[in-house]
């Protein structure tokens, strides 16, 4: 840093209004030096309350040099207006920005920070090269608000997206009781909702949920729009990341349900940046972490040296901001990834990994995995293992890459993270490929996908993939997993219906994982068709998340193809041993 570090106590905060284009004022919170002089500005857009504030390093970067400024979105907090969900980020950020330009205190330089809802409103302006951005840090955002926000791969996460209403549901009525106004009437109906989650995730159809949609409309406009690619293109940022001119610090976790976006935006905008200068200040860190929770511990397990603290993130973060604003070249690596099971930390050039190497490990009709390729055969139409799906009775969520809290009866099974796949056993709806025992240890390291190639009784399916690390003590923990709605099999923007009977190539995104499998372990991948309440209940009908009822659901029969005509299998980046 270029500056002396000051002491704090010449600090002052204030609120201020900030006026958007069409007369609705925000409200702000400006942290400042007294003394006055123009600093660069970190700027904060947040949708959450006070509360949830408290945790933004407000301190570290007046220290750093920086006056800070944390505005509430529209409709949310103290600021004017209604919020409907991303809608309004694009042009409130950039009046946002244009307005801390016209601030004595501020030297013309803006830099932008935060997780989450807060990274996903830096990522709505940074492709629009609003003058005066300096440098943004998205933390655990995605890459696109229908299919990565809302959906993966056509099918709705619910968990997250009826968590994240539950959220904003509360603290709405919270701040409209403050303002004066009568909620009891809402609270009532949102309290006796929230009692029995279990209940909510099985509401049909699922705009039934008033408790949620009279409060925030954008619950029903999502799933409304499931079937409207110029909604969500006309909110999306995906196609302007491109045209992002300054540095960016990418954060995300293996466990991070937005991990595929995280790494989506790094990689977008670092290969194809239309600015050299871009496309070389691009920055990745991943860690052993949640959506929430970066402490290194995870799931089942604790890893270590994983925790945000160990790696310095914020001060790491603080110090490329400084470097961005100075000018100077970054003293940040481009690629940080903590390598779990070896438990380490490690600096890359690139990601991918240059010297992956790419392998295919098939599921063989006996149940087995491995690299051996199926032998073609005159029974090719034969190989193949099935299952019933009954959406009545979903595969329930076990750990992975989630944003829901708790579990089945008061557990923590579907909280995020490596959890124990044993409780599944019983389970006759699950088909599970497992390779033998590993002689030396395997490193997996970079994006994971499993091509499924696979039929179905019904009109519609999900089909769903676990890679699991199985320990020699019979633990079986989750690592990473992905989902795919059968008629999206081609991206949402080209739904295309099944045939019963007929057998399709399914590509199943599972985000990425840096893993090393030891010695003694053995890699299983499961497949099934469900994931609840990650993900909702492919009733079978093909007919749109929102309109399901529970007539519409189908008992399907699946089979999954195990052949040398139509092989299924995974693509693992294994990173060769340095012993070899």
């Amino acid at each position: 840093m270029t500056e002396t570090i000051e002491t704090l106590t010449s600090t002052s905060s204030e609120s201020a209004g900030v006026p958007m284009r069409d007369g609705v004022v925000l409200a702000a919170t400006v942290y400042r030096r007294s003394s006055g002089e123009p600093r660069p500005v970190l700027l904060v857009r947040t949708p959450y309350n006070e509360q949830m504030s408290r945790t933004l390093p407000v301190a570290p970067a007046l220290e750093a040099g920086f006056a800070v400024v944390v505005q509430n979105c529209r409709g949310t907090a103290r600021s004017e207006g209604e919020l409907w969900a991303f809608e309004n980020e694009t042009q409130d950020g950039l009046d946002t920005i244009e307005w801390l330009l016209g601030q004595p205190w501020s030297n013309g330089q803006v830099c932008m920070f935060g997780p989450s809802y807060l990274g996903m409103s830096q990522l709505a302006v940074s492709g629009h090269r609003p003058k005066g951005l300096a440098a943004i840090v998205p933390i655990v955002a995605t890459h696109h608000y229908r299919d990565g926000l809302v959906f993966n791969q056509g099918a709705l996460q619910l968990g997250q997206a009826l968590g994240w209403h539950t959220l904003k549901t509360a603290q709405t009525l919270g701040e409209r009781a403050t303002r004066g106004e009568d909620v009891g009437s809402q609270l009532g109906a949102f309290f006796a909702m929230t009692r029995d989650m279990e209940s909510s995730y099985r509401t049909l159809p699922l705009t039934a949920l008033s408790a949620i949609s009279d409060v925030l409309p954008s619950w029903t406009k999502w799933l409304e729009q499931e079937t409207e690619p110029d909604y969500w293109k006309r909110i999306s940022y995906a196609d302007r990341r491109t045209r992002t001119e300054v540095p960016a610090l990418h954060v995300g976790g293996w466990f991070d349900l937005f991990l595929r976006g995280t790494l989506d935006n790094f990689t977008t905008i670092s290969q194809g940046a239309e600015s050299a200068e871009a496309r070389a200040n691009q920055h990745l860190i991943i860690g052993p972490w949640t959506h929430a929770d970066y402490t290194g511990a995870a799931g089942e397990l604790f890893f270590g040296a994983g925790s945000a603290l160990a790696v310095r993130l914020e001060e790491q973060q603080l110090r490329f901001l400084r470097e961005s604003v100075d000018g100077t070249p970054t003293t940040l690596p481009t690629v940080q990834i903590f390598v779990m099971g070896a438990n380490v930390w490690r600096v890359e050039n690139e990601w991918p990994l240059a010297r992956t190497d790419w392998q295919k490990w098939y599921l063989q009709p006996g149940g087995g995995l491995s690299p051996q390729e199926p032998a073609p055969g005159a029974d090719d139409d034969d190989r193949w293992l099935g299952f019933t799906h009954d959406p009545h009775h979903p595969v329930p969520t076990v750990g992975g890459g989630t944003l829901i809290q708790g579990g089945p009866d008061g557990g923590a099974g579907y909280m995020p993270g490596p959890r124990d796949q044993r409780g599944l056993d019983a389970r006759t709806d699950i088909l599970r490929f497992t390779g033998p025992v590993l002689e030396q240890d395997m490193e997996v390291t970079g994006p994971l996908r499993v091509t499924l190639h696979a039929a179905t009784s019904a009109r519609d399916t999900d089909f769903t993939a676990k890679l699991i690390d199985v320990w020699p003590d019979g633990r079986a923990l989750g690592v990473a997993d992905g989902i795919v709605r059968a008629r999206y099999r081609h991206g949402m923007d080209e739904p295309a219906p099944v045939e019963p009977g007929q057998v399709y190539e399914y590509t199943i995104d599972l985000a990425a994982t840096s893993q090393v499998f030891k010695k003694g372990h053995r890699l299983r991948v499961d497949i099934a068709s469900s994931n609840f309440p990650c993900y909702d209940r492919n009733s079978g009908s093909g007919k749109p998340a929102g309109d399901v009822t529970a007539e519409d659901f189908t008992t399907a029969e699946q089979q999954i193809f195990c052949s040398a005509a139509h092989p299924s299998y995974i693509h693992l980046p294994v990173i060769p041993s340095k012993e070899k």
